[in-house]
């Protein structure tokens, strides 16, 4: 292009009346009913006069709608051609010296004074000029030069910079120790569950034998009676059955105190502590010792007493937070007694920088939520800020089943949750491929690959060995979701390909489930609710190079909720 042409295409793109380059801000450029064009700061400050314009070169008037002059229209193939200079003179190697390639205005001049601004005021911060330094609406301002004002500047930056990195690390900490937190609640879940299912057993294997025994000995009694006429033998039968009696009504007595127990605690309305429970217990079982009942050292790591103070932490989450409802919805009621602040003492020891040992086992009385009137008391329009002690309910996420047979043994189910919030396309992919709505299906996918104590593989449906299995997708093989969930114990992510001329990190239907903490997985959508130990049992199978011994074949697969 001619020198002369990118001067005067240069002309173009700077304000007639304050000589300024346009801008995508406050010098837009826009144009009059004369068809000429000054930036939009040259009009509001200096052509405008009421609802009219007057043009500084024809001083022709232009109407304005609303005496707003940000309606009149913008010059757009001036504000284009601004933008885009800097590159046409590069594609001329910047032959001629055009003011705006060479970067010879980096000082721009005061709209008002027309002096360079060369000052930066500190409380206002903006540039000014010196005049505009002296003027009322700047006086006494702390004011320093560009220079030096662009030096504290970055300063600041830099330090606010390593403080938000430390508070991302904080974060990152507090989040994986909050994690570690609900495992161990998930654990104690597990562990109640055994228990229960334990007394269900040992309760039928109790009760059971017994009333066979009872009704074993009034038939043998009732058929002794007619065939004997020894009054010693009848003695006999009746002392038998009169035991057999008194055992029963014992019996009875000690159901009938449980069943009570059991009432007591299912009707009950409030949250019962240790104090409540040993009156109910008292006043059923009177001569019961319960002095060293529920002490801190026959209590330690139980984990029925941490899932029990688990539970009482969130009745009265829910309860503060429904009240907090409750005030939001009548705003005009006054309330006497101002609301109680909550404190999670989430930093009750110090967190290691290992990402490994974050997790903190609190004391065996110690409560997860503490409740304060005393201190920091928030007023009654300031919302209270809770901080969730688990995730929504498992109903809110979708769950899939995969019934798993050993050496065509039937060995339980496994049940996964899936995040389709945070990995809208695995779980996408992965709730399609469990219920086979495509056609192609995980049922009959074999577990091809186990390694002990860490992880287990599977979701090959083309061949079963780790080499197929593309996603439902058409491309075949996608990128997956960035879900910066760690890769811990229960975890479930989709596997990458294996192809040797893959280099991209695709996945397709391949899926892991992890046993152990490995941070070099990634792709996490979900998690093991149920059956995390049938996988620990599974990955007991793999030889030294991940192969199973014996076949893990997935007869069925679903969605649960």
């Amino acid at each position: 292009m001619e020198p002369i042409a990118l001067r005067e295409l240069e002309k173009l793109t700077i304000c007639g009346s304050c000589h300024q380059k346009y801008n995508d801000f406050d010098l837009i450029p826009k144009i009059l009913s004369c068809q000429h064009y000054f930036c939009f700061y040259c009009i509001k400050l200096k052509m405008i006069k009421g609802n009219e314009v007057f043009c500084v070169n024809c001083w022709k008037k232009t109407t304005l709608e609303d005496q707003n002059p940000s309606k009149l229209p913008t010059y757009v193939p001036v504000l284009i051609l601004t933008n885009h200079l800097p590159q046409i003179c590069q594609a001329n190697n910047n032959e001629i010296r055009i003011k705006i390639c060479d970067n010879e205005r980096k000082k721009e001049n005061c709209h008002v004074h027309a002096m360079p601004l060369a000052l930066w005021c500190q409380k206002c911060s903006m540039a000014l000029c010196r005049a505009c330094a002296t003027q009322d609406s700047h006086l006494n301002h702390p004011t320093k030069s560009l220079s030096e004002a662009k030096e504290q500047l970055i300063t600041e930056i830099q330090q606010e910079s390593t403080g938000i990195a430390t508070l991302i690390g904080d974060v990152q900490k507090l989040e994986l120790k909050h994690r570690q937190y609900l495992l161990r609640v998930l654990e104690s879940c597990v562990a109640l569950k055994s228990n229960l299912e334990m007394d269900l057993h040992d309760s039928l294997k109790t009760t059971v034998p017994e009333i066979n025994e009872a009704k074993e000995l009034i038939s043998n009694i009732r058929s002794n009676i007619i065939n004997t006429d020894d009054i010693e033998n009848i003695s006999r039968l009746c002392q038998a059955i009169q035991v057999e009696k008194q055992k029963l009504q014992s019996r009875i007595k000690e159901m009938m105190v449980e069943s009570q127990i059991d009432d007591y605690v299912s009707n009950s309305a409030t949250i019962l502590d240790s104090q409540q429970l040993k009156m109910v217990l008292m006043k059923f079982l009177p001569k019961l010792d319960l002095n060293n009942a529920l002490s801190p050292a026959s209590a330690s790591n139980d984990p029925l007493l941490f899932l029990s103070n688990f539970c009482v932490s969130q009745l009265l989450v829910q309860s503060i937070r429904q009240n907090h409802q409750d005030v939001r919805v009548k705003p005009i009621e006054r309330i006497q007694t101002p609301p109680l602040n909550l404190r999670m003492d989430l930093m009750a020891s110090p967190l290691p920088h290992n990402g490994i040992d974050y997790m903190h086992t609190p004391p065996p009385t110690l409560n997860p939520l503490y409740i304060q009137q005393d201190v920091n008391v928030l007023p009654v329009h300031s919302p209270i800020q809770i901080m969730t002690l688990v995730r929504q309910p498992s109903s809110a996420y979708p769950l899939y089943f995969f019934n798993i047979n050993i050496d065509e043994i039937p060995f339980g189910r496994i049940v996964i949750e899936t995040r389709p919030d945070v990995a809208p396309k695995m779980a996408k992919n992965f709730n399609i491929l469990t219920t086979g709505e495509m056609g192609v299906t995980y049922k009959g996918c074999t577990v091809f690959q186990c390694w002990e104590n860490e992880s287990i593989i599977t979701g090959d449906f083309e061949l079963n060995n780790g080499k197929g299995g593309r996603s439902i997708y058409d491309e075949g093989f996608f990128l997956p979701d960035d879900t910066k969930f760690p890769a811990v114990r229960g975890a479930v992510g989709m596997r990458r390909s294996q192809k040797r001329h893959d280099s991209l990190g695709m996945v397709g239907s391949q899926f892991r489930i992890i046993l152990q903490e490995m941070r070099a997985f990634t792709g996490i959508f979900g998690h093991v609710v149920e059956g995390i130990e049938l996988v620990a049992k599974i990955a007991t199978f793999g030889d030294a190079v991940g192969k199973p011994s014996k076949t893990v074949i997935i007869t069925n697969c679903g969605k649960l909720n």
